[in-house]
């Protein structure tokens, strides 16, 4: 039976005490559990599994900013083409050209004019 409800969150203030208490378990030369789970076997099985998650959660963390910062890389590299091939069939096939519009342009003979602004002078 574990001396710790499953559903408790332990803080890492917490599990720095407890790294603190098992370095100084490891002072106690004459230390002799009567309950095998608290052994000091126990306790050094216990904390060469959480340095092994630690060591773990640093690794993933990591893979995934490296994962993300090469899908932001691949997202700008896949708009740095894109854009240009805007650019160059806007050049090959003219600005009002239905492969324009195919890739996501307005054509310029489509695209709204600008109407002149009409001043209304107050006449009395």
């Amino acid at each position: 039976m574990s001396n710790v409800d499953p559903k408790t969150r332990v803080t890492a203030a917490q599990t720095r005490k407890n790294i603190e208490a098992y370095h100084a378990l490891s002072t106690m030369p004459d230390y002799k559990a009567n309950n095998p789970a608290h052994s000091r076997e126990a306790a050094e099985a216990a904390y060469q599994k959480l340095i092994a998650a630690e060591r773990k959660a640093i690794i993933d963390r990591a893979t995934a900013a490296a994962s993300d910062d090469a899908l932001v890389d691949a997202r700008r590299g896949l708009q740095d083409v894109i854009l240009g091939v805007k650019l160059e069939a806007k050049a090959l096939y003219g600005p009002s050209s239905d492969q324009v519009a195919a890739l996501g342009l307005k054509k310029k003979s489509e695209k709204a004019r600008k109407s002149a602004k009409v001043k209304v002078t107050k006449t009395e």
